[in-house]
């Protein structure tokens, strides 16, 4: 095999180093560039209490929402009124008059008028001999005549306005000013009294004001405004609001005025020591950051980021010189690494995100890391991994060593309690103890902090919480992980040892020794592994599926003879060999070929390593011997398994347990020195042979699965008390 040997230096020896160098490389890059987008963190939190004086350290600016809201309110309370202007009244009205002057120019006295003239307008005599002295001609008429339509062309334009116009009344304080829509489509800004009906009607007034100017003499001009008065009393308001173009007048003055801005200078006191920060002080502080980060130069952005990456490189390589020595499967991996380093930049990226959307949401992220790392790999590396996370995170957010403690400690409790996991409730379980966890070492660093009690709370409610939502996603995501990563659980394991398994029915049937015998090495294994602390349950179901590959060629097995004879008689031994052998090859292309874990395929390919077939090598070296006309010697490769050698303390068990159950059946009389006699001499030569070297077993280890497995055997070969006879009545 090609595989690395696990020491440092044999990873540099290696020819998949550059893949290797290169992951890191990647994964260290990756993660420089999701810490460092955005630069530097601001950290600070509402009703946080600060423990020291902040003041400011670059000149800013922040809007005053207050003044700049008054300003606005006084642009638009100076926007007058807008009112349309329906001036047919008016016309209607001049045009009675034109008809009244006209009359009066006909006629000599007030008798020859049409009475209902008269009655119209409670024409006095005195009126129409005032009227009738400026009409005693044409002349005079005509410019009577346009001296009215000048008159009556002022009314027209600005219309009449009433002091009762509903909503509109506040207007009409001394001195308001009134927009009137012209007919060009203009507006005119006047004052109320020119267009007030008030006003108008009033003797003083500008309406008397303009006839006196306009009119030929001051007789004339009085005595037409009191007849014009009172059906100027009777006319209807022209001018009518409009609110629609009002409002948006006064919005477009108010979108006129720009922000009022307050500013501050480096130095002013920003937060005084032992005070909990208010909102309008956050935003300030907030402020004030962005300041400061805008203000730094490239040289100091450089600064930062070689130190984070100098940082993040000494992480990584903490972490590789840990699977180098301690997770050699990952090592030899690249596949595995390449997952591990999606998994770390992912998760730092969501938690970037979480923090930003939820308060201490990158609890959630962490915790679902750590359980999966745990899962996946093991405690200790997903330990070891989440002490990293949590420090990066502490980089990242800017919160210190008391918010990575709580991070860490919080999913170092989900790893420690995810020893083995046979149901998914338990995910729920572990995320409840996370959860306790984050509330309990929120509460210590937050009075180590001297925070506030109720920030102390809420803090480790919404830690808490999040703990449990991770325990939660968990359960809904293992079955995903499960297929997709080929994660092998204590669930997966549980459901695979079922014997309604196709796999094993198949084998029951057609090798029913071969079944027996993998059910007694499950019991054998299971044992041995529990003394050691290895994954027993992984080496029971393992057990059961090893040998499947003996049902291709059931009857070529020494448990599946019977009565049919060896049939190895008729083969030369290289063919035997190659028929013994290859149930291994076939045992591992029946397990993909039903979709089973790759772990367990692992213990079908390496429980027998590479070890001797030493009987029919022994027969081989017979033959040579035996044939003098022949000079030539076996080849002992020839009669090895292919391998490769247990990589797993699991598939060392595996390979032990199922030397001796087969040797045990050929003990004619197993007693206790037998068995532990044939089970230290077949652990010896393993040894010798070199077979444990890959799988990281220790002396004191094999020699408890040596103890494990002789007690098993004891108490399967026990002597029994024979029973005398039954006698016939």
């Amino acid at each position: 095999m090609n595989g690395w040997t696990g020491t440092p230096r044999g990873l540099f020896a290696d020819r998949s180093t550059l893949g290797r160098l290169g992951i890191a490389l990647a994964v260290a890059v990756a993660t420089v560039v999701v810490i460092d987008f955005g630069g530097t963190p601001f950290s600070l939190r509402v009703g946080q209490v600060v423990q020291r004086d902040i003041r400011g350290k670059k000149s800013f600016t922040v809007p005053n929402p207050t003044q700049t809201a008054k300003r606005r309110d006084q642009a638009a309370d100076a926007v007058p009124p807008i009112y349309r202007n329906d001036s047919r009244p008016i016309e209607e009205l001049q045009l009675a008059v034109d008809q009244l002057v006209a009359a009066i120019a006909e006629k000599e006295s007030i008798d020859q008028l049409p009475a209902a003239i008269v009655s119209e307008w409670s024409l006095m005599p005195e009126q129409f001999a005032a009227l009738r002295s400026s009409l005693d001609s044409p002349e005079k008429h005509a410019e009577v005549g346009k001296a009215i339509a000048a008159a009556f062309l002022s009314l027209r334009m600005h219309g009449i306005l009433d002091v009762d116009a509903g909503s509109q009344r506040n207007e009409f304080r001394p001195g308001a000013k009134v927009q009137i829509e012209l007919p060009d489509g203009e507006r005119e800004v006047l004052d109320t009294n020119d267009v007030i009906r008030l006003s108008l009607l009033d003797v003083n007034g500008p309406l008397a004001a303009l006839f006196a100017k306009i009119f030929p003499t001051k007789e004339f001009a009085e005595q037409f405004f009191h007849v014009v008065r009172p059906r100027l009393e009777g006319l209807p308001a022209t001018l009518l609001p409009d609110q629609t173009a009002t409002n948006a007048a006064r919005q477009e003055a108010r979108d006129a005025v720009p922000d009022e801005f307050d500013t501050f200078n480096p130095g002013d006191l920003l937060v005084e020591q032992d005070r909990a920060i208010t909102d309008e002080q956050h935003a300030l502080l907030k402020k004030e950051h962005e300041a400061w980060v805008a203000a730094r130069s490239t040289a100091d952005r450089a600064r930062r980021t070689a130190s984070l990456s100098a940082l993040v490189i000494g992480l990584c390589a903490l972490a590789g010189y840990y699977i180098g020595r301690f997770e050699r499967p990952v090592a030899r991996s690249l596949p595995r690494l390449a997952l591990l380093a999606v998994l770390v930049v992912c998760t730092l990226a969501i938690a970037k995100r979480l923090h930003g959307d939820l308060e201490h949401g990158e609890v959630i992220a962490i915790a679902l890391a750590a359980m999966t790392l745990a899962i996946t790999y093991s405690q200790q590396f997903a330990l070891l991994i989440t002490f990293g996370l949590g420090l990066l995170c502490a980089w990242m957010f800017g919160t210190g060593v008391n918010d990575f403690v709580v991070l860490t400690g919080g999913s170092a409790a989900a790893v420690l309690a995810l020893n083995r996991v046979r149901s998914r409730t338990k995910l729920i379980a572990v995320g409840a103890i996370a959860g306790a966890t984050f509330f309990v070492l929120s509460w210590a660093t937050g009075l180590l902090a001297m925070q506030p009690p109720e920030m102390l709370l809420w803090d480790g409610i919404k830690r808490a919480f999040w703990g449990v939502v991770a325990g939660v996603f968990m359960g809904g995501i293992l079955p995903f992980l499960e297929k997709g990563l080929g994660i092998v659980t204590d669930i997966n394991l549980l459901e695979l040892s079922d014997v309604s398994h196709p796999l094993l029915l198949e084998l029951m049937r057609k090798a029913p020794g071969t079944y027996n015998h993998s059910v007694a090495v499950a019991t054998l294994a299971e044992g041995a592994a529990e003394q050691i602390g290895a994954n027993a349950l992984l080496c029971r179901v393992g057990s059961f599926f090893h040998d499947v590959g003996k049902m291709l060629k059931p009857h070529y097995f020494v448990e599946n003879q019977g009565e049919s004879g060896n049939r190895h008689e008729s083969l030369n031994p290289a063919m035997s060999t190659l028929i013994i052998i290859g149930h291994v090859k076939d045992g591992a292309d029946l397990a993909h070929e039903h979709h089973l874990p790759q772990p367990i395929v692992d213990l079908i390919e390496q429980h027998h390593g590479t070890t001797l077939v030493e009987y029919f090598f022994q027969e081989a070296a017979r033959e040579v011997r035996e044939d003098n006309d022949v000079e030539e010697h076996v080849e002992e490769s020839a009669f090895r398994y292919p391998g490769p050698k247990p990589q797993s303390k699991e598939a060392c068990v595996l390979m032990i347990a199922d030397a001796v159950e087969s040797a045990s059946r050929t003990l004619s009389e197993p007693t206790p020195g037998r068995i532990e006699g044939l089970v230290h001499e077949l652990t010896l030569k393993r040894l010798l042979d070199g077979q444990f070297d890959e799988c990281g077993i220790t002396l004191q280890e094999i020699a408890l699965i040596k103890e494990s497995l002789v007690k098993s055997l004891n108490a399967i070969y026990h002597g029994r008390v024979k029973y005398p006879e039954q006698r016939l009545a």
